[in-house]
């Protein structure tokens, strides 16, 4: 199976499961929060949806972002990820093109932030091939911020 689409498909009682039991390789566990725990943060986060990223009817990843203006401003890529066995492929770069498609169709979407951990120099590359843009910003926590701007 190789890359050419993918789409979002919201995560609902019928699926939920499927996306519990997607891993990133295990040199990844510390990098991405696990699915269950992303689906329990969707719930308190009002703005953002959990979607399944589908590629040939399967549930390859996923991903949680706003589908309203976080009151921040920005619009945000809360949780991302991509199951192992579907790694490598080009997926992930299909599915933050997918989201950017999404959001430009906002009037108020000017920016799409996102965050991710220092050493994740993996995520780092994907979000600057896909039009990001560092921001010299960091989370509280330290992760670093990075920003795609809609013209």
């Amino acid at each position: 199976m190789s890359a050419e689409q993918v789409n979002l498909q919201l995560i609902n009682p019928e699926n939920e499961l499927e996306c519990i039991q997607l891993q990133p390789r295990e040199d990844q566990l510390n990098l991405v929060a696990s699915n269950a725990d992303s689906l329990i943060h969707a719930t308190k986060e009002i703005t953002s949806k959990p979607y399944g990223i589908f590629a040939e009817e399967r549930m390859i990843g996923f991903i949680l972002f706003d589908n309203e203006i976080y009151n921040d401003g920005y619009y945000w890529i809360l949780r991302f990820m991509i199951d192992e066995k579907y790694q490598g492929k080009g997926y992930a770069k299909l599915a933050i093109k997918e989201v950017i498609h999404k959001l430009k169709e906002r009037t108020d979407c000017k920016q799409i932030r996102v965050s991710h951990v220092p050493h994740n120099i993996v995520a780092n590359a994907l979000y600057k091939k896909s039009g990001f843009q560092e921001t010299g910003e960091f989370e509280d926590n330290g992760d670093i911020i990075l920003s795609y701007y809609i013209s």
